[in-house]
């Protein structure tokens, strides 16, 4: 898969690695095999994390909103929080752990300000559903909405470092940075540090 191997590239072999949000652990495997790394994982679900243990993950329940201050300072090479941080009760605290926990992290998050969004609230009066973002407004996951330009501006008020970064659109085709990505970006991952 497409977010596999963007995730894939930025992490090295042999890492320690956590991935919040795990679900059923298809990331962690996919890390396991292609970067031979030590993966973790922490998901809500109980069905999935019983799912990812029975198929031998190193798998935990527990909720990312409070359960990652148990964690202590660097314990994990790489943090991968992959499709998650909008569904956050408080975002800013989960990157604020994330980044006490891990050497660097990899964020990724689906883009509010994507054009086709933008065009779909202007032209119908409604909340947008599209291919990634299914939901209607009252049954929507996704409690905080942010774009490319806000994830920016909030990692420098908090001097967290942007290592790298990668950005897909119209059918995960990879968008270059100079393309404005808060505009064409419709999924947007970032590797960042403190």
């Amino acid at each position: 898969m497409k977010k596999h191997k963007v995730i894939s590239n930025w992490v090295k072999p042999y890492s320690k690695v956590l991935i919040l949000g795990c679900g059923n652990g298809e990331l962690l495997k996919f890390l396991q095999e292609n970067n031979n790394v030590e993966a973790h994982g922490l998901d809500i679900d109980s069905e999935k994390v019983s799912e990812a243990i029975s198929t031998g993950l190193s798998v935990i329940q527990g909720d990312i909103n409070t359960d990652l201050i148990d964690y202590p300072d660097k314990s994990f090479d790489y943090i991968v929080a992959h499709d998650i941080l909008q569904i956050m009760e408080k975002p800013d605290n989960v990157l604020k752990q994330i980044i006490r926990i891990a050497d660097k992290s990899i964020i990724s998050f689906p883009n509010f300000a994507y054009f086709l969004i933008r065009l779909s609230i202007l032209f119908s009066g409604r909340m947008p559903k599209t291919k990634l973002l299914p939901y209607e407004w009252y049954d929507s996951p996704n409690i905080h909405l942010f774009t490319v330009k806000d994830f920016i501006n909030f990692c420098s008020k908090q001097n967290f470092k942007i290592i790298d970064k990668f950005f897909t659109g119209l059918g995960r085709r990879k968008i270059p940075t100079y393309l404005l990505p808060n505009f064409f970006a419709e999924f947007a991952y970032f590797l960042i540090s403190a």
